[in-house]
C-alpha cells in the first residue's frame, strides 16, 4: 500500500510539473517572442502599446485572483480552475490569428485585447497551479519538487521554441522543414494547440487533496482581501515578503516581455536568421539548469537565503545587459546569465510563501503572491512603456534606461527581503497555524 501511494504521488508529481512545460509555450512564444515582435515590429506600434495591453489585463488578474482564490479554497478545488482558465488561453490565442487574417492593418486593438484575455486566462491559471504545491509533498521536500517543476518548465520554453520555429520560419534554427513560414503570425494557433495538449495529464490526474474551507468566500470580495490581508500580516514576515515579491518580479516579467525586442534593437540580433531565437534558447537552457540547482539549494540554505543569493545574481546580470552590446559576449555569457537567474526567482520565492503560509489557506495566500506578482508585471511594462516612450529620440539609450529601472526595482526588493525571516521545514507552517 504504501509503495502505491508514493506512486500515484510520484504520478501527480510528474503531471503538475508536465503543465510548467506547457504553460511555457505560451510565456516564450506569446509573452516573450512573437507577439511583441509582431506588435512592435509587423505592425510598428510603440512599446507601449504593447505594455498597456499587458499591464490592463494583468490588473485585471489582480483584482480577480483573490476572490477566485478563496472561492477555490471554499470548494477545496484547485485542478478545474487550472483546466477552465488554461481553455480559456488557448482559446483566446488560437483566435489572433483568424482575427488578423480577417481585419489585416486594422487588427491592432482587436488583437490586444485578445491578447489581453489570453493573458488573464494564462496568469489566473497559475494561482491554482501554484497552490497545488503544498499538496504534492512534505514542507521538507517542497524547495526539490517546486524546483524540478521549474526546470521542466524551461525545458518547456525550449522546446516550445523549436516546435513553434518551423511554423514561423519554415526552419528549425539551420534546418528547413516543409511547413511553410507563417511570419510572427504563424505562432499563435501552434502555441496554443501545444499548450492544450501539454496541460492535459495535469488536468486528468493531479487529484485535489485540499480540504473544503465553508468559510473562505463570507463577505463581501474586498473584504474578504482585507480579512486576508489583516491574515498576512499577523504572519511573521509575510508583509515584506509580498512586497519583496512585487519589486524582484517586476523585473523577472519585464525581462520575459521584452527580451525580444532589447535583443533586437539595442544589440542587433535578427529574428529572421533565427539569431534571437538561439539568445532565447540559451537562456532559457540555463535557467533549466539553474533551476534545478536553485532547487537544491533551497533545501540546503532555506528558501530566504537561496531567494536573496538568486537577486544578487539577478542585478549583476542586469548590469551586465546594460552594459554589453558585443552580439558574442551577449549570447554566449549574458543570456546564461539571465537564464539562470530566471531559474531559480520562482523555485525560492514559491517555497518560501509555501512555508510562510497557513495550509488550509494556501489558495488564498497564493492569491496575495499573485497579486503581489501581477501588480509587479503591471508596474514593470508600464515602466518599460514610459521611459521608451519619453526618451523615444535616444534609440539605444531609452532601452538601456527601461532595464537600469528594473535594477533599481531588484534592488529594493532584496533590501526588503531582509526582514523576511528564514522558516525552518515545519517550523514556519507551525507558526502559521497560530494566526
Amino acid at each position: 500500500m504504501p509503495e502505491r501511494r508514493f506512486a500515484a504521488l510520484s504520478l501527480q508529481t510528474h503531471a503538475w510539473a508536465l503543465y510548467d512545460f506547457a504553460n511555457t509555450f505560451f510565456a516564450m512564444n506569446m509573452l516573450s517572442l512573437y507577439f511583441a515582435l509582431w506588435v512592435t515590429k509587423d505592425m510598428g506600434a510603440p512599446d507601449l502599446a504593447y505594455s498597456m495591453a499587458l499591464s490592463a489585463s494583468l490588473l485585471a488578474v489582480a483584482v480577480a485572483s483573490p476572490a477566485f482564490g478563496a472561492l477555490s479554497d471554499r470548494l477545496g478545488k484547485r485542478t478545474p480552475f487550472v483546466a477552465a482558465f488554461t481553455v480559456l488561453c488557448c482559446l483566446c490565442t488560437a483566435l489572433l490569428t483568424p482575427l488578423i487574417g480577417l481585419l489585416g492593418h486594422q487588427a491592432l486593438v482587436p488583437a490586444l485585447v485578445l491578447f489581453a484575455v489570453a493573458v488573464f486566462g494564462y496568469n489566473l491559471a497559475q494561482v491554482f497551479y501554484n497552490a497545488q504545491l503544498p499538496e504534492l509533498a512534505p514542507p521538507e521536500r517542497l524547495g526539490r519538487i517546486s524546483g524540478y517543476g521549474t526546470a521542466i518548465g524551461y525545458v518547456g520554453s525550449f522546446v516550445g521554441m523549436l516546435l513553434v520555429m518551423p511554423f514561423v520560419t519554415g526552419k528549425i534554427l539551420a534546418w528547413q522543414t516543409p511547413i511553410p513560414g507563417g511570419g510572427n503570425v504563424g505562432a499563435f494557433v501552434p502555441t496554443a494547440l501545444f499548450f492544450m495538449l501539454f496541460a492535459l495529464p495535469h488536468h486528468f490526474l493531479v487529484r485535489d487533496r485540499a480540504k473544503p474551507n465553508p468559510t473562505a468566500t463570507q463577505g463581501s470580495h474586498w473584504g474578504r482581501l482585507t480579512e486576508t490581508w489583516r491574515a498576512a500580516r499577523g504572519i511573521p514576515g509575510m508583509v515584506p515578503y509580498l512586497f519583496a515579491n512585487l519589486l524582484f518580479f517586476d523585473a523577472l516579467n519585464t525581462v520575459i516581455g521584452f527580451m525580444a525586442v532589447y535583443a533586437v534593437k539595442v544589440v542587433g540580433f535578427n529574428e529572421q536568421k533565427q539569431e534571437v531565437q538561439l539568445v532565447l534558447l540559451l537562456a532559457t537552457l540555463f535557467a533549466v539548469l539553474g533551476s534545478w540547482a536553485w532547487g537544491r539549494l533551497v533545501d540546503r540554505l532555506g528558501a530566504k537565503r537561496t531567494l536573496s543569493l538568486n537577486l544578487v545574481w539577478w542585478m549583476l546580470s542586469l548590469a551586465g545587459v546594460i552594459l554589453v552590446r558585443d552580439k558574442v559576449v551577449f549570447a554566449w555569457v549574458l543570456g546564461p546569465a539571465v537564464g539562470i537567474a530566471m531559474g531559480g526567482t520562482w523555485t525560492a520565492s514559491r517555497a518560501l510563501l509555501s512555508r510562510l503560509a497557513p495550509p488550509e489557506r494556501q489558495a488564498e495566500f497564493f492569491g496575495l503572491y499573485s497579486l503581489a506578482g501581477k501588480f509587479a508585471a503591471i508596474l514593470g511594462p508600464m515602466t518599460w512603456g514610459l521611459i521608451t516612450y519619453a526618451f523615444s529620440s535616444q534609440p539605444i539609450l531609452k532601452y538601456q534606461l527601461a532595464i537600469a529601472a528594473q535594477l533599481v526595482f531588484v534592488l529594493a526588493g532584496a533590501v526588503l527581503l531582509r526582514r523576511v525571516p528564514e522558516p525552518t521545514s515545519l517550523g514556519g507552517l507551525r507558526r502559521a497555524l497560530e494566526v
